[in-house]
């Protein structure tokens, strides 16, 4: 059962307060609807960590694979990098 709205000022009043209680309804709706349009895009951002997280560990994998075969060039590469990082922060 749903009451119509009332008010003191006759029926131009009551239209006032009907659209008033269906905009609260509208509210409430949406409002639902964000949450479960929330829960999704959580789970995707989910999703697409997992996956980063597998790619830096491939990265990784083969970056410590490139410095075991080429020592001297990757601490040749890691000197460059510090001076250079020197450098920036110099200034």
């Amino acid at each position: 059962m749903t009451t119509k709205p009332t008010d003191i000022y006759g029926y131009l009043g009551t239209e006032g307060a009907a659209l008033k209680a269906e905009l609260e309804r509208l509210a409430k709706t949406i409002e639902q609807a964000a949450k479960g349009e929330g829960a999704e895009a959580m789970k995707a951002a989910a999703e697409t960590a997992r996956r980063l997280a597998d790619n830096v560990g491939k990265g990784q994998a083969q970056l410590e694979s490139a410095i075991r075969e080429k020592p001297l060039t990757a601490v040749a590469l890691a000197g460059a990098a510090g001076f250079l990082l020197a450098l920036l922060v110099r200034r």
